[in-house]
């Protein structure tokens, strides 16, 4: 099932005019689109960055309360899902929430046991690493999809978290592919 531009804009813009928060039924209806094609849209524009979709625990009363340190922490998950490693400051992190960094880190370190820039760090890596391993785009693509100034930054970045530079890491990776051939 091929999914056409004007679906995926008739999505985009049901969930826009419904301030971003419809359950799937009203978006079936919204845009008339059958099951599987709504489906298909979805699916793919999670994939392309243009949409989340958030679960509602609240429906099932599985944590019909939460705390607003809770409900900070989980916003902050949400970002580092959306960016994805493109953003690796706490501070624009904080802006985004409208808190200090100081009181980002204290709800975030108080619900997870670890600081924003550990979260931050692990997201950027998990996504290198994920690039490196299942793109074809070279290191220096990669850099700059993930808005590092320059090739060094992102290379001692890696390094400093892996142990290895991105390029050894993708041989790596692929002659370890080979061998399980």
């Amino acid at each position: 099932m091929e999914c056409k531009q004007s679906e995926k804009q008739a999505v985009l813009a049901a969930i826009k005019d419904n301030n971003r928060d419809l359950s799937f039924e009203q978006l079936t209806e919204t845009t008339g689109l059958a099951f599987m094609e709504l489906s298909t849209v979805i699916g793919l524009l999670m994939k392309e960055n243009q949409l989340l979709v958030r679960f509602n625990h609240a429906k099932d009363r599985s944590h019909p309360y939460k705390s607003s340190g809770e409900a900070l922490y989980a916003r902050f998950k949400d970002l580092l899902f959306l960016y994805r490693g493109k953003e690796r400051k706490v501070m624009f992190y904080a802006s985004e929430l409208c808190v200090t960094p100081k009181y980002l880190t204290a709800v975030v370190k108080e619900f997870s046991g670890r600081t924003p820039i550990q979260w931050i760090n692990e997201t950027a890596i998990r996504e290198i690493e994920y690039m490196l391993r299942h793109t074809q785009s070279s290191i220096k693509e990669i850099a700059i999809e993930l808005n590092f100034p320059d090739l060094s930054c992102f290379g001692k970045f890696f390094k400093a978290h892996k142990g290895m530079s991105p390029k050894y890491y993708r041989i790596t990776y692929i002659n370890s592919q080979y061998a399980n051939l």
